[in-house]
């Protein structure tokens, strides 16, 4: 009997792994469905109004729905404009991000066709002349969230999206500089369709959309990264693993006066936990050096969901 048990025990497992990664990938695709919605809603009901555009292809479908008088409607573009890039994407990136991608990049165009046909959703009075700069600065801040969390989710709304990650990948040339700069040319051409000032809200939705993005993606309590320099390491180190529950890794260091040998802690802890470990280590050593390092992204146990 038990040797039909250790035979099934390696089925089993694999079974549960199966169900666990179905299980992980569906949590994904319903955030990221649900952040899409929620981009594409804050678009249409706060950049549309203010007769903006968004940036990438979905600006450049908007611009040519503003340059026809509606004639063309922005979900046309977008499929039509993204089709190509998603060739390219699958020739020479991820086959997951391409398709997480493709998924996104379709719900996006189809949000975007139900909601066109349908009346316009006012959320503020734009014959308030202080409410497009209100519509365009709120739906930015939207915009940037949630296409943080559609990254976040291993996707993308396709788009410049993918012409900044495939010229990234060929000449190293920074992603958000890519992206910015097609984007510039984007509002330059919205000049001499909606005018200078619609423009400049445009600029405005660009840089706050940016810093939105930036600000989410890398999450509010953010991840520090420490050495400190003490003779004194072995009084406080126990001490601030068992408070704070961080890791300590001691690096061998070498004065270059002294030429004393001496060990540097490392540790990597959240922004609320630096005043902790600051008090602690100076309580112990008030001659301690410690330096603070902002750190974007920690992968592991402790830092991110999965461990």
């Amino acid at each position: 009997m038990s040797i039909f048990k250790k035979k099934n025990r390696p089925v089993k497992l694999g079974q549960a792994k199966k169900k666990l990664f179905v299980r992980r990938e569906a949590r994904h695709i319903v955030i990221m469905l649900a952040a899409v919605t929620l981009q594409a809603l804050s678009i249409l009901w706060f950049y549309r109004p203010a007769g903006i555009v968004s940036g990438g292809i979905t600006g450049i479908s908007m611009l040519l729905n503003y340059a026809t008088g509606g004639n063309i409607q922005s979900w046309i573009p977008m499929v039509v404009l993204n089709a190509p890039l998603l060739y390219l994407a699958y020739r020479e990136l991820h086959l997951k991000f391409v398709i997480y991608t493709t998924i996104s990049t379709l719900y996006f165009s189809l949000i975007f066709a139900v909601f066109e046909n349908l009346p316009p959703v006012e959320i503020f009075d734009m014959t308030n002349p202080v409410m497009p700069l209100i519509s365009t600065i709120f739906g930015a801040v939207l915009n940037g969230v949630f296409g943080a969390v559609i990254i976040r989710q291993g996707s993308s709304t396709g788009g410049f999206d993918i012409v900044s990650l495939l010229v990234n990948k060929k000449t190293s040339f920074p992603v958000g500089s890519i992206s910015m700069a097609f984007n510039m040319v984007i509002v330059a051409a919205l000049v001499f369709v909606k005018g200078m000032e619609v423009a400049a809200l445009s600029i405005i939705a660009l840089f706050t959309c940016s810093v939105a993005f930036n600000n989410a993606l890398l999450g509010l309590n953010r991840t520090k990264t420490l050495f400190i320099i003490s003779d004194k390491w072995d009084t406080f180190a126990h001490e601030v693993m068992e408070t704070v529950h961080r890791g300590i890794t001691y690096i061998p260091g070498r004065g270059a006066y002294t030429n004393a040998e001496r060990r540097i802690i490392y540790i990597i802890a959240k922004t609320v936990e630096v005043a902790t470990i600051r008090r602690i280590v100076l309580q112990h050593d008030p001659q301690a050096i410690i330096s603070v390092i902002d750190t974007k992204e920690v992968v592991g146990r402790g830092f991110t969901a999965n461990n």
